[in-house]
């Protein structure tokens, strides 16, 4: 496992427990969270060394983390609408 693996597996098991720490990602690792979670799950993929426990609870957080969050429409409405 390389440095930077090794610094992403630290944090992702730092900041898990708080919902990930999303806002110290760019500053922390210069790149967007969505991309640390995509390079994260990788690693969880090819290290087989890492945890059987910890590797379920942060691909579980990469998963939550890279779905699309589900919009709620608001309901059609006209302008003006005299119902």
């Amino acid at each position: 496992m390389t440095n930077e693996e090794l610094a992403m597996l630290g944090f992702a098991v730092k900041w898990a427990p708080f919902g990930g720490g999303d806002e110290h990602i760019l500053p922390e690792f210069g790149i967007f969270p969505a991309v640390f979670y995509r390079r994260l799950q990788r690693l969880l993929t090819r290290h087989p060394t890492i945890n059987d426990t910890v590797r379920r609870r942060l691909d579980e957080l990469c998963t939550v983390k890279l779905t699309p969050a589900v919009r709620t429409r608001k309901p059609y409405s006209r302008v003006g609408s005299t119902r």
